[in-house]
């Protein structure tokens, strides 16, 4: 349609809701207004506003509008990460899951003359090679967790779990494993005010898988700690 065309449209549009209508100051007032209760329930009002819909776009909105919908819309980058989960004691937690390099059934802990402490446990058998036992529920402060007796949650029963970063390589002794949980980047909470000592120098935040809670845990201020008490 010419400018001309698209001028002569407008021209014919009467907003008469602009002058008699509700959005009017004359005081003369449409007739129809007291049946219709207001503008918008019009006829008058409705086909006018199809009619705008309906007019003609200028070249230079027209070129926008396909530049606009002719981008590609935007990707969100979402990270997903795996996160090992386990309990000691009562507590769950998480480390990440890169770090894991296997999981065995639980063994005899051999202590270290004058070395053996409530961290560092001793030595255990890892399929015919010994190595260094830690504790992470004694470095945390985890008290122990005794199975109610009628408590039937448990998933496995006490493990061994062997973890190595950046060529230093450790066990630890879980009560419980949960395995595996992937997790978006953004799903990892902030640590509430009210956690403080270790447990707060240790995590990094707050995981929520299924219906508990796990503290995610910094594994390499966790790693440099247990290496202290070599």
């Amino acid at each position: 349609m010419s400018d001309e065309n698209s001028l002569q449209v407008q021209e014919e549009i009467t907003d008469c809701w602009n002058r008699i209508g509700i959005w009017g100051e004359s005081r003369e007032r449409c007739s129809r207004l007291a049946e219709l209760g207001h503008c918008r329930n019009c006829p008058v009002y409705s086909h006018t506003g199809r009619r705008l819909l309906e007019r003609p776009i200028d070249e230079a909105d027209r070129q926008e509008w396909t530049t606009a919908f002719a981008r590609p819309p935007e990707k969100k980058v979402c990270t997903i990460r795996s996160a090992f989960v386990f309990r000691a004691g009562g507590e769950w937690l998480g480390l990440p899951a890169g770090l894991i390099q296997e999981v065995v059934d639980m063994g005899k802990i051999h202590s270290l003359p004058h070395k053996s402490n409530k961290v560092l446990r001793g030595l255990v058998n890892i399929r015919g090679k010994l190595e260094i036992c830690f504790s992470i529920g004694a470095v945390l402060g985890i008290d122990r967790f005794e199975k109610p007796k009628t408590w039937n949650r448990y998933l496995s029963p006490e493990r061994l779990v062997v973890a190595a970063r950046d060529g230093q390589r450790i066990v630890f002794p879980v009560s419980e494993v949960y395995g595996t949980y992937r997790y978006a980047e953004g799903m990892l909470q902030q640590l509430p005010i009210t956690v403080s000592g270790s447990k707060a120098a240790f995590s990094k935040g707050i995981l929520c898988v299924d219906d508990f809670e796990v503290g995610f845990l910094n594994d390499k201020i966790l790693f440099d700690t247990l290496m202290r008490y070599l």
